[in-house]
């Protein structure tokens, strides 16, 4: 089996990688997640599932031909994950963040993102104190089947082992099938409410309704909201204002950094581990208020290197917002509009559900033991059982908040 471990510090030009390439795609906006939420723009949710049927087929091909990975799908121990993603479905939806997305706001200049990554430090502290309480212990142990995937369960660090009678390649045949029903549903979910197209479909068929083109007009301008100036024929205005171009570059740009994004986490897993985000806020929270706890003990020995990809996040959301994207805003007060027009402009209100929502956000990954990330975006490539578990209990908790909290 062929295999390789890299540095620590290559965990900063990944992150640099998926932090430029997210924030292209407008996750760095708290509006994009909230609007997720609010089942108005699906554009996450879409690029996610294309990031998967290519990725997917990529991992498991190539684990059949003698690649090795650094296999991490997320223990499934039903309690924990379901609960900890129904409390991270909340905070997102309030929030409008998610662990990597904090470092991506802070790269692009929020200043809600301050207030996120202090409740998400002390959410993370939270789950450290009661990790060591027998109700953690509870959450984590009742029900807890281990690493399954579809197909298989990891058996140490660079194995999947196939279930009973199946082989690697049937499992690279199981990840076939796997990608072509979720590239079917990303092909057929439309991308906006009231639309009718996906963006691939779009795309294919070159053409949009009214509602369609009006929506993508609207998204250009909350994306660009408080952002810096670009001028016309500027690889900005491509960027945010994709719907107008003719370039097979630009209208082809999301489903592009989908694969992109897929890939990356690939390569990731062949260098060193999965991409992950919430374990950084464990590390922090354990080296600031309770080194000597449990829950912080296990984080410092098995900590890899999130700190260093958190840094590279920010850096290329950074680096994206400021020299593609132009959307940096400079700290400046900029509101999520479906934030203001549910409870107005004030700072004051809108930092209170930043940092509670974070803080709830954070309290559930780390009780679920994984976030967006490590759950969803790594754990789905794997077709880890943990991660499609926490997937949908996020995903209800999520449109039930966003239904009750922004009417």
């Amino acid at each position: 089996m062929i295999t390789f471990t890299a540095p620590m510090w290559v965990g900063l030009l990944i992150g640099f990688v998926i932090g430029g390439a997210a924030e292209a795609w407008g996750i760095s906006n708290p509006e994009t997640l909230i609007r997720l939420a609010k089942w108005e723009d699906r554009l996450f949710l879409d690029c996610i599932l294309i990031g998967f049927a290519v990725a997917t087929p990529v991992i498991f091909g190539l684990y059949a031909a003698g690649v090795g990975f650094h296999w991490s799908p997320k223990p499934l121990y039903i309690i924990g994950v379901g609960l900890g993603g129904i409390l991270f479905g909340a905070g997102l939806a309030i929030s409008g963040y998610f662990p990597g997305s904090i470092w991506m706001a802070l790269g692009e200049g929020r200043r809600d993102a301050i207030y996120a990554i202090v409740g998400a430090i002390l959410g993370a502290a939270t789950w450290t104190v009661i990790y060591q309480t027998p109700v953690g212990s509870w959450l984590v142990n009742t029900l807890n089947f281990g690493s399954l995937v579809l197909g298989g369960k990891k058996v140490s660090p660079y194995v999947i082992q196939p279930l009973d009678g199946l082989t690697k390649f049937d499992m690279f045949i199981i990840s076939l099938i796997y990608a072509a029903v979720l590239f079917t549903i990303a092909y057929y979910m439309p991308r906006y409410k009231g639309g009718f197209r996906s963006c691939i479909r779009a795309n294919v068929e070159k053409r949009m309704s009214p509602i369609e083109v009006q929506k993508h007009i609207d998204t250009a301008v909350y994306l660009t909201d408080g952002g810096l100036p670009y001028g016309e024929g500027t690889i900005a205005k491509k960027v945010n204002e994709y719907y107008a171009t003719e370039d097979n570059v630009t209208r082809w740009f999301m489903i592009s950094v989908a694969g992109l994004v897929g890939l990356t986490v690939v390569l990731e897993m062949f260098l060193h581990q999965i991409f992950g985000e919430s374990t950084t806020m464990s590390w922090i929270a354990g080296q600031l208020f309770l080194p000597d706890f449990k829950y912080s003990q296990i984080v410092f020995k098995g900590i890899g290197w999130e700190p260093f990809s958190d840094i590279g996040t920010l850096m290329g959301a950074f680096f994206a917002s400021v020299f593609i994207t132009r959307r940096f805003t400079s700290f400046r007060n900029v509101i999520p509009p479906s934030w203001v027009a549910r409870f107005g402009n004030n700072q004051a209100v809108r930092f209170m559900g930043s940092f509670g929502g974070a803080y709830l956000m954070l309290l559930g990954a780390r009780m679920a033991g994984g976030c967006a990330s490590g759950h969803i975006l790594s754990g789905g490539i794997q077709m880890a059982l943990s991660g499609w578990e926490f997937a949908f209990a996020v995903f209800a908790s999520m449109l039930l908040t966003a239904r009750l909290l922004y009417r």
